[in-house]
Parts: structure tokens; sequence; C-alpha cells
């Protein structure tokens, strides 16, 4: 049985073959939004005509207004602060083009039903890739195009990290997040066949990344999560062999770790964490919050210095603050959402920003439901450390964590009265 939004092949979770009209949209989404593009420009962007024209007979579209509402208030006291033309004129543009996918991205979640299909078939499009882009690593000629050579950490040499056909590890694996979080409550909380199977496939790809924000996020998402409802995650009877045997092997591995690889990447990050050194680290943390503020004071403190003004107010800034004198304009940003916010739209733009994350949390119930509340947990804490204002990916994983329909399979009432069960059954 066709169920809406049909037309291109997928599999859904009985094997069955089954016709999804969106999986284009997520391949390209997920795989290709970027490819051969010029750096900052995404074909979500481009496709923006494509999608106001598909959401002119939604409900949805009556929307639209409310950006030109809030952004044109902001545009004229940034023209009275003092601005350069063109590059705030794109910028707007920009921020219009991620208005508008979000809207979007939106209505696609009320008419899509086939969205663990599409989940699925991310997850093994993901691995045909992976195959590709480890292929690649004995064509010297085509490693840029799946992999990302970078100093991690000052003492390490240069790693290859995989990136897809991205522009960065970091966003490859953020795009990954909410497919991942998916998959891991599933093996928590409710039946998943092959489950270590999956794991694999979905750990793999975040390990070759070597994103360490992004990891570390989900890492710290699920500890919150099972911290707060112990007895809901805990039923399982073998739970404590899951904890039991991933304490003995991450103890081997420390082992082995520190014996033999004591100057791992690992360690030798976390030292340069504690004492100062890793400048990743830093610049998406404290400096970001620093240059936010100094930023938005080279205009507004309260409104901010305005979209695309951050290169030109920023350069004198960023140079004596880094004492380093070869800035470019390129180079001249803020790697942090938070941060990024502030100094574009100053203390009112960072207000408003977490006055909605917190009207929308109680206002759609987000701590009734695991998987929602993950997603929740996981881009609350990453604003701070990581993403920029106009990253889609930070809005979708936004709109499907404020998105109560989704995946109710999560919400915590089914999965207490399934623990209830089990517990009833255990001592029958």
């Amino acid at each position: 049985m066709r169920s809406e939004g049909s037309h291109a092949i997928s599999l859904n979770s009985d094997n069955a073959l089954q016709v999804n009209r969106y999986l284009p949209i997520a391949v390209l989404y997920f795989f290709l939004n970027s490819f051969l593009l010029p750096h900052g420009l995404l074909y979500t962007a481009l496709l923006t005509p494509f999608f106001l024209v598909w959401l002119y007979n939604s409900y949805v579209f009556n929307y639209v207004w409310l950006f030109f509402l809030v952004s044109i208030p902001y545009a004229a006291i940034h023209l009275m602060n003092g601005i350069e033309p063109i590059s705030y004129l794109k910028s707007y543009a920009l921020i219009f083009t991620v208005f508008v996918f979000s809207l979007s991205f939106y209505q696609f979640l009320r008419v899509c039903k086939t969205l663990p299909a599409l989940f699925k078939s991310i997850v093994l499009i993901n691995l045909f890739f992976v195959l590709i882009a480890l292929f690649t690593l004995t064509i010297p000629k085509l490693q840029s195009l799946f992999w990302h050579v970078s100093e991690i950490t000052p003492g390490v040499e240069a790693f290859k990290r995989l990136k897809m056909l991205t522009y960065e590890a970091s966003y490859y694996s953020f795009l990954l997040v909410p497919i991942a979080l998916y998959y891991y409550l599933k093996m928590l909380l409710l039946s998943l066949p092959n489950r270590w199977f999956v794991f694999w496939l979905i750990t793999i790809p975040l390990l070759l990344s070597l994103s360490f924000g992004v990891i570390a996020a989900i890492l710290l998402t699920l500890i919150l999560l099972i911290c707060s409802d112990i007895k809901v995650l805990t039923f399982r009877r073998k739970f404590p062999l899951y904890v039991i045997s991933g304490v003995i092997f991450f103890c081997c591995l420390l082992f082995v770790l520190i014996h033999f690889f004591p100057n791992n990447i690992i360690f030798v990050r976390i030292s340069n964490i504690f004492q100062g050194r890793d400048t990743s680290f830093s610049g998406r943390t404290f400096d970001s919050l620093y240059l936010g503020w100094k930023l938005a004071e080279q205009k507004s403190i309260l409104f901010g210095c305005g979209p695309g003004q951050i290169k030109i107010v920023g350069m004198d800034l960023f140079r004596d603050y880094y004492n380093y004198a070869y800035f470019t304009p390129q180079q001249v940003a803020v790697p942090n959402s938070f941060g990024d916010t502030l100094a574009t739209f100053g203390l009112s733009g960072v207000i408003i920003k977490l006055s909605l994350e917190a009207y929308f949390f109680f206002k759609t119930r987000v701590y009734t439901n695991f998987y929602r509340l993950s997603l929740f947990l996981f881009i609350f804490v990453y604003q701070f450390t990581g993403s920029y204002l106009t990253n889609i990916a930070e809005y979708v994983i936004w709109i499907m964590a404020f998105f109560p329909p989704l995946f109710k399979e999560f919400e915590k009432d089914n999965i207490h009265k399934k623990v209830n069960t089990v517990v009833a059954n255990k001592y029958e």
C-alpha cells in the first residue's frame, strides 16, 4: 500500500519495496547540497523559488510574512548604524532562503509518512558512499572529494577526516545526528533487528569524521537522557550487561592507548584543551562568545552589526585578538551559533532565540518524547560549541525536536506502559 509521499524507490522497515517521492531531495540534502558549489552556497538555497511554489497551497505559506515582520525593523536599525549594502543584501537573502527551507522542512514533516524508511535509505546510501570514500584513499587525486586533511590539534600530524561530499567533516557528522540518535534510541528502547550491525553502520562514519564536538555532544545527550529517566532506560534485562561490556571495553581501550599509544590524538587533544592550546575548541566556544560580543559592540550591543557585516567590521578585531596580521575576509567568522547570533543581531537576537527555544520546549511538550528530547538536548548544547547562524542542519534538528507528531513510538507514556508490562510479567 502506498503512503502519501510516494514516487522514488526505498525500503521500509519490513524490507518491502515502497516508493517515496522525497528520497531525491533527502539525498540532495545529505550528500550533494554543496557539491561543486562555491563555499557557503547550497542547492537548497538555489531551490528557494521551488520551495515557495510548493508551499503556496499550504497554510504554512502564510508564515512567510513573519520573516519580514521581524527582519525589517532590524534592517532599519542596521542601516542607521551603517552597513556595507552589498554584503548586507547577500546575507539577508541567504537568511531568507534558510527561513523558507525551514518552513518547507516543517511542511515535509507534516505530509511525509515514511520518515523511518527515508532514514533507512539514507543509512544504506551512506554506506555506499563510505565504501567509495575508503576506496579513494588509494587514489590521491580523488581523496579531496571525500576527505578533508587538517591539523585537529597542535602536536598531532594532519589527519584525513571523512567529509563525504560536503564542505567540512564536522558538517557531515552534524547532518547524521538525527539519524544516529534515532537508531541509538531504537537500540536502547525498542526492538531493532541486527542492532550491532546497525550500530557500526551509524558509528563508523561518525568516527571517521573525527568530529569530536558532534561525537561528544551525542554522548552527553545520551547520558543526560538516561539520567532523566533511569528506570525506563534500564528496564531491559540485558542493559546491565551492555553497561558492564561497555565499561570493560572502555578500560581495555584505555589500557592499550596508555601503554602503546600514549601520544594518541584523543589524549593530546584533551591535554591541549585543558592547557588552552586547542585553537579549534577555544575558537568554537570561549573565543566565539567573546568575539561575538565585541563584534556586536562595533555597531550596537543590543541589535548587533547586521547580516554580512562580521567580515567587514571584524577584520582588525580578529587580527588584534589572535595576533595574526594575515587574516582574510573568508577567515573572519564566528564558528558558534550563539556567538554568531550575538554578533549579527545583538543581545535582542539571542534573547529572542533562547526565548523561542524555551517557549516551544514547553508548548510542544518536548519532554514527553525521548527522541525529540534527545534532539533538543543535543542542539541546545551544540549551539554554544559550534554551528552558525545560517546552518540549515541546525534548524532541521530544532524543527524535528518541536514537532509533536514525530515518532510516537518514543512517547514516554508508550515506553512507560511497555516497562510496566515487562515488570509485571517478570513478577508473575
